[in-house]
C-alpha cells in the first residue's frame, strides 16, 4: 500500500468539519442540557473545580486537534469509495470494540462509577458514527 497515495485521497475540509462535530456534540453531551449534570456528579465535580482547570482555549485546541487526527485515520480506512453509512458502521466499530473496551479497563481499575463509563461510551459512540458517517459522505 502506498501511503502517500492513500494521505493524498483524504478530504482535508471533511476532516476539519469531523473534527468540529466533535467539539459540537462534546459541547452538547456534556452541557447541563444532556449529561453535564450527570457527569459532573460521577466525578464529584463542582463548578469551581471546572473553572480552575486548564485555560478553556488550551482544551478546545488539544480537543480538536485529537479529534481531527481521529477523523483522519478513520478517513484512512475507509478509503476513497465509501459513504456515509459506511463510515458511521466502522466509526461504531471504532467506539464499541477500540474505545469503549480500553476506557473500561481504566473504570475498572480505577474503580469509577459504571455510569460513567457509559456516559463516556456514549457520547465515544455517537461522536465517532458522526465523524465516520462525515468523512465517508464527503470523499
Amino acid at each position: 500500500m502506498d501511503m502517500l497515495a492513500t494521505f493524498a485521497k483524504v478530504n482535508v475540509w471533511a476532516v476539519i468539519l469531523a473534527g468540529i462535530s466533535y467539539l459540537i456534540l462534546g459541547a452538547l453531551w456534556y452541557s447541563p442540557l444532556l449529561f453535564g449534570k450527570q457527569w459532573m456528579a460521577l466525578n464529584g465535580f463542582t463548578e469551581k473545580d471546572l473553572k480552575s482547570n486548564k485555560p478553556m482555549w488550551m482544551i478546545t485546541l488539544l480537543t480538536f486537534l485529537s479529534a481531527s487526527v481521529a477523523s483522519f485515520v478513520i478517513s484512512m480506512v475507509l478509503g476513497p469509495h465509501s459513504s456515509a453509512g459506511f463510515g458511521a458502521i466502522i466509526g461504531a466499530c471504532i467506539a464499541i470494540f477500540w474505545i469503549a473496551m480500553s476506557k473500561l479497563t481504566s473504570v475498572l481499575f480505577e474503580n469509577k462509577p459504571v455510569k460513567l463509563y457509559f456516559l463516556h461510551a456514549g457520547f465515544d459512540l455517537v461522536a465517532f458514527m458522526i465523524m465516520g458517517a462525515i468523512v465517508g459522505f464527503w470523499r
